[in-house]
């Protein structure tokens, strides 16, 4: 099979002749990680490329460009492999939808464990440290398909031309009380998120998640082979990442003392100007919420798992879907 097809196969929803220029490891980093290890993946452009390169730092115009760029930093040609998706011409190009890009860096990670994060989003923590001190507890967590929330702060003041980054948890407690920083969760207000921030104040061991909501899009730390890819018809949706496996009964544990920073885009991304794309993709969503809460009930139904534990969440999230569209179909007819 030639490789435009073995692509095109691969991104069923993206047309042949863009499938066909994904070039997977396009550049290899010349250390091999280590099987537990996490994997950072993240999608940048040449626009976005010194946040690649801070985001290298802190993780321990054209094809010739991103070389040059590349060799140039031993840190990159040391830790990074970059998988290639050209645009077909020059422009914009949605042909290959950003869930599709994380699905692609995601099948080719060369360790179990991944952290999907935009280019911008620093973790500060040493996560590789707190994986193996947990070592046991963590990999049957994310075997068994929970996540590991990392908490995300941004700073109030976003005009400030240098940021220091808080070195430690009792350094964000104390930004947090002088309103330096805020907690970030992406469609709520600044610390009213559902990882909720009181409760990480506090917290000295894992804690679930409570308040979820099908928009909830962390920062995770997940298993590699374990969670549902992303669905490939969003140009650009975190959450719909994820909400196939909330459904599923996993659980989202939220990390007490690691945390990441988002700083301010060194360069403003060409993909941002799409301000249509974020009403169809609303749209969309509010379909494809419809549409997993059926299927995952009907998976867990024909698994006998309907009346057990891990049906929780989506007794909870679907309650009201499910009485319109699953009666009859799912659970013993009343």
């Amino acid at each position: 099979m030639t490789h435009g097809l073995t692509m095109s196969k691969l991104f069923a929803k993206t047309n042949y002749q863009t499938a066909r220029g994904v070039q997977p490891h396009w550049l290899t980093a010349s250390q091999t990680p280590d099987q537990e290890a996490i994997t950072a993946v993240t999608v940048v452009t040449l626009d976005t490329w010194k946040d690649l390169e801070r985001l290298t730092q802190q993780w321990k115009d054209s094809k010739s460009k991103v070389k040059e760029l590349y060799n140039s930093n031993p840190a990159m040609m040391e830790r990074m492999d970059i998988h290639l998706s050209p645009a077909p011409q020059p422009g914009i190009s949605v042909l290959v939808p950003r869930n599709a890009e994380r699905n692609l860096a995601r099948m080719f990670a060369r360790s179990d464990y991944i952290m999907e994060l935009p280019s911008n989003v620093l973790p500060v923590t040493d996560l590789q440290h707190t994986m193996v001190t947990n070592k046991e507890m963590f990999t049957t967590l994310l075997r068994n398909g929970d996540v590991l929330v990392i908490p995300t702060f941004g700073f109030t003041d976003q005009q400030e031309s240098q940021y220091r980054l808080p070195s430690s948890k009792a350094s964000v407690l104390t930004m947090l009380e002088r309103d330096q920083i805020y907690m970030i969760d992406k469609h709520w207000k600044p610390n009213a998120g559902p990882t909720d921030v009181d409760h990480w104040k506090s917290a000295t061991t894992l804690y679930p998640v409570d308040r979820y909501d099908f928009h909830y899009e962390p920062i995770v730390i997940q298993s590699k082979t374990v969670q549902p890819y992303c669905p490939e018809r969003f140009l650009d949706s975190r959450s719909a990442c994820l909400f196939a496996s909330y459904l599923g009964g996993n659980e989202f544990w939220v990390l007490p003392d690691d945390y990441a920073v988002e700083l301010p885009a060194m360069e403003k991304s060409i993909l941002s100007d799409f301000d249509a794309s974020h009403v169809i993709e609303n749209r969309l969503y509010a379909k494809f919420y419809w549409e997993q809460c059926v299927h995952q009930a009907r998976q867990l139904d024909s698994l006998g798992l309907w009346k057990g534990k891990r049906s929780e969440h989506i007794r909870t999230q679907c309650s009201r879907v499910i009485q319109n569209w699953g009666k009859g179909l799912i659970g013993k007819p009343e």
